[in-house]
């Protein structure tokens, strides 16, 4: 950290400083007047009006210096805006210390020569600009100064459209001028701290930089901080109260003993350590028509093309950086705008020393390591203007021995991506080394009879059942209601897994990709205020759950599901149920660069109700990406769960006859009544029989009138009713009793001869 990013709390220079500071935002902010020609009125919403048009709207991209572009738009200005101008620009540069006191001077003097008729600088405000600054400005103040001053020509407008009264509130009270400094959208961050600390500057801290400020905050809270805002500033100016106060006066807090109290935690990004941290891949076979890694290797470089960027830093915010893409690349897209930002805050900011990088070119695999920080080196065919030196590997890696997980994430589009959850694997193909043992491939144990009995269902379906999930990882029970269907499904996915590896869902006609994966819900915010934030849905959560426990198994029950609308619930992870090797881009993603995998240990066990909906209607996608296996009650498993049940409990099994007499009479298969109505201990032990009529009456019946709405050749209570069935049942009992107890006689002798096979 040095001096010319810190700056000091010189006192000498601050005291000049602070003093015109004030009074030309009192002049300019406060009211219409001027600084350098007191009583005139130069701050003028005229003249302010005019210089939107002319500076603002009509910005100077060429390539000539500031002050040469100033001139042309500046060209057959009044004196008055030239004026204007050079207030501004004093504004701009008087509390910085990285450009020197003659240096200042001589750009302010530099565009009052731009008028007709120049003004001259008042020997205190030259003695407040020679006077050497008070913090250093960083790149914000230099690189970045056209959009500094838009940003103060907006800002003198918007005080022009506050009320008289509320001017005098801003200029009195420190917290109230901030609040009308901020109502006005910037990425000028630095700037905006800088009219704070000129407007009140024994309640702002010179400190621009929010990190800094930050950091200040929160190292000498504990001691000198008794009731805590929350508020940094206002914390701060409590804190240096409290200090100065107890020091007997001013301190500078970028000097010793003070900064060593603090210094270390005033960087939000990591100091680079000897091991790599994270991992990136960056593109280079393609860069405006050349590919650009053997380039990278020569020069021991990596970069990215950033064409229309202006010069950039590490230094600048994000702020700053968004602010910088959505004017240096506004005729773009938002979409690529924002891609463009996501790439340039990673490599500048993201990024650091000892990362692995990767890059593809000509089927083959490079790797390297950053060495330095990231530059902006213009060139001259504008194909890597933003440059980090790396030190490439001698040997790069055929694409043929990437494994296929680690190759779909490099496949994935994106000029930067994060590769970090590759760390391990990447760097043992940079190094020519066998990867370290991962985890295991998730094995799914194999069905046990104690399972089968006690889901009453045959071993050798239910091994079926286990092989369809370890080899497809997806599979769906359709069959009518009742069939155990959703009790199957629970059952399994308990059998190969934890209980808390499964999460169940119910689709239905309103549920939605939002609900199932993720998507954006309302949230209350400060003040009230209701902001909208992204959250993730069941799906989204149990897969942020296998990835970080690749070993286990996750299993996802999705009841009901052809009562959604499959292909919009699932959108495009209809893609990854099938290929679990790649990746896509997610619907709400476009802020981001990282593609989307679905995990090879989460597994999908669907429920289908064919009496609801016929499985010829489900979408054919669907239908290619799960296993169907058909829960009947006239087919195995199903037509032996009833029986199986009763004779393990000890039940009589003439309910089980009373179940089968009744699918008997019901000739669409979809329609049969499935087991589970039956499987009931009070229907199962209720000798009086009226547990079985009731659910019979309120259950089974309204089914049945239901398959045969507008059918008047059927009596459903004749057909279907509990005294029909027994009736039936009472008469093949007869039958049987009757075969078995009437003998058959014996043949004579005589009548042997005569006898037939019958």
């Amino acid at each position: 950290m040095t001096e010319l990013e810190v700056g000091t709390f010189a006192r000498k220079a601050s005291v000049a400083v602070e003093a015109v500071g004030r009074r030309l935002i009192e002049v300019g902010f406060g009211g219409d007047g001027s600084l350098l020609t007191p009583g005139e009125p130069v701050w003028t919403s005229a003249n302010l009006d005019a210089l939107e048009r002319d500076y603002v709207d009509k910005p100077d991209t060429g390539g000539d210096g500031f002050f040469d572009k100033l001139k042309r738009q500046l060209a057959g200005a009044s004196p008055v805006m030239v004026q204007l101008f050079a207030e501004l620009l004093i504004l701009n540069v008087l509390p910085i210390s990285n450009v020197g006191g003659p240096l200042k001077v001589k750009q302010v003097r530099s565009v009052l020569d731009m008028s007709s008729d120049p003004v001259t600088l008042p020997s205190d405000v030259e003695a407040a600009l020679l006077g050497g600054g008070v913090f250093g400005g960083g790149q914000a103040f230099t690189t970045h100064r056209w959009a500094q001053l838009a940003y103060l020509i907006e800002l003198a407008r918007h005080f022009r459209s506050l009320s008289e009264q509320r001017r005098i509130e801003a200029l009195a009270n420190p917290l109230v001028f901030r609040d009308e400094v901020s109502a006005v959208p910037t990425g000028q961050a630095a700037q905006r701290q800088s009219l704070l600390y000129l407007a009140f500057p024994h309640f702002y801290l010179p400190v621009v930089k929010a990190e800094h400020r930050t950091s200040l905050r929160d190292a000498f809270a504990d001691d000198y901080l008794t009731d805590p805002s929350g508020d940094v500033d206002i914390d701060l100016a409590g804190i240096y109260s409290a200090i100065t106060e107890a020091e007997g006066g001013h301190v500078d807090l970028y000097a010793e003993p003070w900064v060593s109290r603090w210094q270390k935690s005033s960087s939000p990004d990591p100091e680079p350590t000897d091991q790599v941290q994270h991992a990136w891949k960056v593109h280079g076979s393609n860069v405006k028509g050349q590919d650009m890694v053997p380039t990278w290797r020569t020069k021991q470089s990596v970069s990215l093309a950033a064409s229309l960027l202006r010069p950039t830093d590490t230094d600048v915010t994000r702020e700053e950086l968004k602010a910088f893409v959505d004017e240096d690349y506004r005729s773009s897209g938002y979409a690529a705008r924002q891609e463009k930002f996501d790439e340039f805050y990673t490599f500048l900011k993201r990024m650091h020393p000892n990362d692995l990088v990767v890059s593809i070119s000509q089927g083959m695999v490079h790797f390297g390591t950053v060495t330095g920080p990231a530059e902006f080196t213009p060139s001259s065919d504008g194909r890597s203007n933003l440059r980090r030196s790396v030190k490439w590997y001698e040997h790069p890696c055929p694409w043929s021995d990437i494994p296929s997980d680690v190759a779909a994430r490099l496949s994935a589009q994106g000029e930067v991506l994060d590769l970090s959850q590759h760390l391990e694997e990447l760097l043992a193909l940079a190094e020519r080394r066998p990867p370290r043992p991962g985890p295991a491939a998730v094995h799914l144990p194999n069905a046990t009879q104690e399972l089968a009995d006690r889901i009453h269902v045959g071993l050798d379906w239910l091994e079926d059942c286990v092989e369809l999930l370890r080899d497809r990882r997806q599979l769906i029970f359709y069959g009518p209601p009742g069939t155990g269907k959703t009790y199957i499904a629970q059952q399994l996915a308990w059998h190969v897994t934890d209980k808390g590896n499964v999460k169940l869902v119910q689709f239905h006609p309103a549920y939605s990709y939002e609900d199932f994966f993720e998507g954006f819900r309302p949230q209350g915010g400060a003040g009230g205020q209701i902001g909208f934030t992204l959250k993730a849905g069941p799906l989204r959560s149990l897969v942020d759950k296998a990835a970080e426990n690749p070993a286990a198994a996750y299993v996802l029950i999705i009841d009901e599901i052809n009562r959604g609308n499959l292909p919009k619930i699932f959108g495009e992870l209809y893609f990854l149920l099938e290929y679990r090797d790649q990746a896509i881009d997610l619907m709400y993603s476009s802020d981001s660069a990282e593609p989307f995998s679905l995990p090879k240990n989460i597994y999908v066990i669907g429920t289908m109700n064919t009496a609801d909906r016929s499985i010829a209607l489900v979408d054919t996608a669907l239908r290619r990406r799960f296993a169907f296996l058909p829960l009947h009650p006239s087919e195995q498993p199903t037509r032996g769960i009833l029986r199986s049940w009763l004779a393990a409990k000890g039940y009589d099994t003439a309910l089980a006859d009373l179940h089968d007499e009744l699918n008997a009479r019901i000739t669409h298969s979809d329609f049969k009544i499935g087991p589970s109505y039956f499987m009931r201990e009070k229907i199962a032990t209720d000798t009086t029989g009226k547990a079985l009529d009731l659910m019979w009456r309120t259950d089974i019946l309204p089914l049945l009138e239901e398959h045969h709405f507008g059918d008047r050749n059927v009596d459903v209570p004749g057909r279907y009713g509990l005294p029909a069935l027994r009736n039936s049942l009472a008469a093949k009992s007869a039958v049987v009793v009757d075969d078995e107890e009437t003998p058959v006689p014996e043949p004579d002798d005589d009548d042997a001869d005569t006898a037939g096979p019958y």
